[in-house]
């Protein structure tokens, strides 16, 4: 009995050639796909500042503490007289009481709060690995408020600038110019970055970063354009 030969790719019906591309053209279609999502995910994250994102929760380090220290001063039930109870129902819902408005309040609060000692503790945490540092004074001074012996300023005080800063941590014993300090905070900043957010802090660092040949403009030499 004799072989039957097997049709070769220009032997083959026009719906199994057209079959077979579909699906290798499937294949490839979601590789790129996928890929492309991959790139824009990865642009996105460059394109996020976790580093002016850090800033913010060392600025706001001291009132999370005071927080934690105090919860009830968070405000978790509402004045006499706050514009967020009203008795006025929303357009197109039934009548609503003072005790639910009243509890709805209080709730979002609570959740507001959990929120905020979530991102409390991820910084404190991270403060806690720097705060031996010989040069943790530097954040101490620039974003908590205190002075060069770890002392609060108050609320009320003035913040420093950095000569000032420099000045009195050279009564204090630690002489520096202000273009090193301001070396010390990025640097320090940086790291808290990674520690904090993993590899998309140090994506949104390195994207940051001058290319070989490219000068620093000045927000980029003091780390942030607040300095």
């Amino acid at each position: 009995m004799q072989d039957v030969p097997r049709k070769n790719d220009a032997e083959q019906r026009p719906d199994e050639k057209k079959k077979r591309r579909t699906v290798d053209e499937l294949i490839s279609d979601t590789a790129k796909a996928t890929a492309d999502e991959v790139v824009a995910a990865q642009r996105r994250q460059r394109n996020m500042n976790f580093y002016r994102t850090t800033e913010r929760l060392l600025r706001s380090y001291k009132k999370y503490k005071a927080w934690e220290d105090d919860p009830e001063s968070y405000g978790f039930f509402p004045m006499a007289k706050s514009k967020d109870i009203s008795v006025a129902p929303p357009p197109g819902s039934g009548v609503r009481d003072r005790v639910e408005i009243y509890e709805e309040f209080v709730n979002a609060r609570k959740a507001s709060f959990q929120r905020t000692m979530a991102r409390y503790y991820d910084i404190k945490a991270v403060v806690e690995k720097f705060q031996n540092r010989p040069e943790f004074p530097v954040i101490r001074m620039y974003y908590f408020g205190e002075d060069a012996n770890g002392n609060d300023r108050g609320d009320d005080a003035k913040k420093y600038t950095w000569e000032e800063i420099a000045d009195e941590l050279a009564a204090a014993g630690t002489y520096r110019s202000v273009t090193t300090l301001r070396s010390w905070r990025s640097t320090l900043v940086q790291e808290m970055t990674v520690l904090l957010f993993g590899i998309d802090g140090a994506l949104s660092i390195e994207a940051r970063e001058p290319k070989q040949g490219q000068k620093k403009k000045p927000e980029e030499k003091a780390g942030t354009d607040d300095a």
